[in-house]
């Protein structure tokens, strides 16, 4: 849940990391009055609603290294006119030279439906992530089945070409806009949007390309639409534009009722898309037009033999309730949930609005080209295929991200910069250990909190008071040194201390432990947002020195390097907080595969930024002692830094989102790390699906997990090389 930041691809040995991280919102105009800028209420959205001027950041692990996903855009719940506008998060939201956001991927209005849905095809950034800004209030609901594979489209810079800014906004009824593309010379495949604007009437537009005409049958009359629209509905209407220019790359767009027209084009397909004359299936030309509610339609596409994806467009007409179009290879079965259910649709139709709905289709045949559409709810069907990708899209299972869910990774969402998080409700405690180190513990220790506490590492916080009590150490990189996160659990010393401030870093860790109390001098303003939309949502107890008492200054100590907490203190002022709960799994029995990757481990040393670290094994005590430039590490006491476990956790560190300065680890994904326990040292990849999950480390030979020993556990956030 990291922002706006550029981050390097993690992982690349061992997985893909996946940073959740959201690009500051932008507020502006398209296709709708502008609303204002500044921080809106989150509350105003309600549980599901992304909150209007917010994004919300999808992980698409396929379309690493900035391919092109395919796959469906719907809102629900919607209580004014908006839109979405889907990117590359790390690419910016495209806007125009004047600031206002310059493209709509789905335009709704909840004057017209409360859901609205569109065909998604958007460029990921690097790291295989897009994110979705909404202008107004929605749930969104993101489902992904498909991505291009390096050679299939090619994007660039949103070019516009917009009617309403000329002298006559309105294109004739049967008139034409002819649109020059100079990357589809050649007759490539043009993508982008087509919207219509100031319609009267009910009517359509075709896109074609110019020199070779436009689509007709036998008859005469136009064969394909790529968009429908009807004023009675509302005077805007978009679809997903796929069109073949012609060789000089052109591209021309009839309307058949007068109509402004905005067309959005930003990407063109190199070698991957093969388009070819219309091909149209429509049931009402048979006896029955409408197929059955729970009916099936199989459309057989030549072209698409050994399981290509077709491409072309969904049209739903006589429609009397409201439901929904599935498309799906029909050898490989409808997709559903685990429940059963029907896990994605590719077009929603509802007769209260309008007798007639479409949509682009994309979707990937079975091995002998053919190609199943469910309909819910009775339906005439209208099916133009158009091209296939020869070797252009790769499809696989949906994927489905849902504002609606309760398992919407942590932070997802941000507003203004600022994660939201969705209501934490703690889990119970664990019964008869402590969570933390695994031994056993009664109901006083289980039942109580982790007391998480930003420890100083600069050389005149050293050394510190009782760091060697704590049941499990973060060590992080800050600015040009290290930084620990202590967890104290079991044992509550009567003081910690130099507590120092927080980072965003910390939130991704803090949002796996069941609400800590989580204990710092102070933060910058944009870490304060974090910390303070976190605490909103029952993710943490903010027990920040600048508001809380339980704090002191040491007079040995010069400062900032004297702050102390009273553990105990802290505990008892946050009834709120969570009972603690594990942070990986512990088991003091386990021995390893033959097969594992297992060394003898006497000794070894790693860098953290400003220090350089070692660590014995100590047979006599069964634990790892630590060292930091050369010299013992002790606390206060004079006992020195031991640990039972120590994991050595690759990551990847970009700037902060809200401090370019200062560095920040990534915590949720994958990667490679090395768990040391009982004087062994074993390679695995570490993983944590979202924030809110416990670290999960498999031994990187034979996939088998990997749990800690019993004891106090040491996690070294080493930079990944």
């Amino acid at each position: 849940m990291l922002g706006e930041a550029r981050r390097a691809s993690a992982a690349r040995n061992a997985g893909t990391q996946r940073a959740r991280r959201i690009r500051t919102a932008l507020v502006a105009t398209l296709l709708f009055p502008a609303v204002a800028t500044g921080a809106p209420r989150v509350e105003a959205a309600g549980p599901a609603r992304v909150p209007a001027g917010s994004v919300l950041r999808v992980s698409v692990p396929e379309a690493v290294g900035a391919k092109t996903v395919v796959g469906q855009l719907t809102v629900d719940q919607v209580v004014n006119a908006g839109f979405v506008t889907a990117y590359g998060c790390d690419d910016g939201i495209p806007t125009d030279p004047d600031g206002s956001i310059s493209r709509s991927d789905l335009n709704f209005d909840a004057r017209v439906a409360p859901v609205a849905s569109n065909r998604l095809l958007v460029q990921a950034d690097n790291d295989g992530d897009v994110c979705f800004y909404t202008q107004q209030p929605a749930a969104m609901i993101i489902d992904v089945n498909a991505v291009t594979f390096d050679t299939g489209i090619n994007s660039f810079p949103n070019r516009r070409t917009d009617t309403r800014r000329s002298s006559t906004p309105r294109v004739a009824a049967d008139g034409v806009v002819r649109v020059s593309i100079p990357e589809a010379v050649g007759a490539k495949t043009v993508v982008g949007q087509l919207t219509v604007d100031q319609v009267a009437n009910a009517g359509f537009v075709t896109a074609y390309a110019c020199d070779v005409g436009i689509p007709k049958n036998t008859d005469g009359s136009i064969s394909r639409s790529d968009l429908n629209f009807d004023a009675r509905v509302a005077p805007v209407a978009s679809n997903r534009l796929l069109v073949q220019a012609d060789k000089d790359g052109d591209v021309c767009f009839y309307t058949q009722q007068p109509a402004a027209m905005v067309i959005d084009v930003n990407g063109v397909s190199d070698v991957g898309i093969r388009s070819f004359p219309n091909q149209r299936t429509d049931t009402r030309t048979q006896a029955s037009p409408r197929i059955q509610a729970d009916g099936v339609l199989r459309v057989h596409v030549p072209d698409a033999v050994g399981g290509r994806t077709v491409l072309g467009q969904l049209t739903v007409d006589r429609v009397l309730n409201a439901g929904f179009v599935t498309a799906y290879g029909c050898d490989d079965g409808m997709p559903r949930n685990a429940n059963g259910t029907v896990s994605r649709s590719d077009l929603n139709f509802d007769a209260r609005v309008a007798p007639i709905a479409s949509n682009r289709l994309i979707v990937k045949a079975d091995n002998d080209g053919d190609v199943c559409l469910y309909t819910q709810q009775p339906a005439a069907m209208i099916v133009d295929i158009n091209g296939v990708s020869a070797v252009g899209i790769s499809s696989f299972p949906n994927h489905r991200t849902d504002t609606r869910s309760d398992d919407l990774p942590a932070g997802s969402v941000v507003t203004s910069g600022v994660p939201v998080y969705e209501q934490y409700t703690p889990l119970p405690p664990v019964v008869g250990v402590a969570a933390l180190t695994g031994l056993p513990a009664d109901s006083t220790v289980t039942s109580r909190p982790i007391l998480a506490v930003k420890i100083d590492n600069y050389g005149q916080a050293r050394p510190q008071w009782s760091l060697d009590q704590a049941d499990a150490i973060f060590e992080e990189n800050v600015e040009g040194v290290s930084r620990f996160v202590a967890l104290f659990h079991s044992r509550l010393p009567d003081v910690v201390g130099p507590v120092r401030s927080a980072r965003t870093a910390d939130l991704d860790l803090l949002s796996a432990m069941n609400r800590p109390v989580f204990a710092y001098s102070g933060a910058n303003p944009g870490v304060n947002d974090w910390i303070n939309s976190a605490s909103s949502s029952g993710v943490l107890v903010d027990f920040t020195a600048q508001r809380n008492g339980c704090y002191s200054r040491s007079p040995d100590r010069p400062g900032p390097h004297n702050l102390l907490l009273d553990p105990n203190c802290a505990v008892g002022r946050s009834p709120s907080a969570g009972p603690a709960r594990p942070l990986w799994t512990i088991s003091s029995s386990w021995t390893a595969p033959v097969q594992a990757p297992v060394t003898a481990d006497t000794g070894f040393t790693l860098e953290m930024d400003g220090v350089h670290v070692g660590w014995a094994w100590d047979p006599a005590s069964g634990r790892y002692l630590r060292s930091q430039d050369g010299q013992p590490h002790v606390a206060l006491s004079g006992t020195q830094i031991s640990a039972s476990n120590v994991v050595e956790v690759a990551t990847t560190y970009i700037p902060s989102p809200v401090d370019a300065r200062s560095p920040n680890a990534i915590t949720v994904g994958s990667g490679n790390a090395v768990v040391h326990r009982d004087g062994k040292a074993i390679s695995v990849i570490w993983s944590r699906e979202t924030a809110y999950d416990p670290y999960t480390f498999v031994d990187a030979t034979t996939g088998q997990p990997v749990p800690l020993d019993t004891g106090v556990t040491f996690i070294e956030l080493i930079r990944a090389s």
